[in-house]
């Protein structure tokens, strides 16, 4: 249902901004929800990989602590979980608000035009 009131939305602009800007917090929130679990999704499929490396190599006596792929893995989750703050920091940052909050009122003085 909310999907059909987000299509109607969109395709009708007669609503009026003020709506608009009453959904955007809840839009920004689920936003950036969806892309918390997008990346903790991918972490926990780095240290599913990880775990079935690690029962590899205790099967093989003869290998070291550090191969390549465990680096490369946890190289790559240090980055995916850096990127995921700083991405979620830019979004709720103090500024971006104030600019979002000066464009919405912007839109809404110029809407009764």
């Amino acid at each position: 249902m909310q999907w059909l009131n987000g299509f109607l939305s969109f395709w009708y602009r007669g609503e009026m901004r003020t709506v608009r800007a009453s959904r955007l917090p809840w839009h920004i929130f689920l936003g950036l929800y969806t892309y918390a679990l997008a990346v903790a999704t991918a972490e926990t499929g780095l240290m599913e990989k990880l775990t079935f490396t690690e029962m590899r190599k205790h099967s093989d006596s003869s290998a070291s602590k550090r191969s390549p792929e465990t680096v490369v893995a946890n190289g790559l989750g240090m980055g995916l979980a850096l990127l995921g703050g700083v991405v979620i920091l830019a979004a709720i940052s103090p500024k971006h608000q104030a600019t979002l909050q000066r464009k919405s009122v912007y839109s809404v003085s110029n809407s009764k035009c």
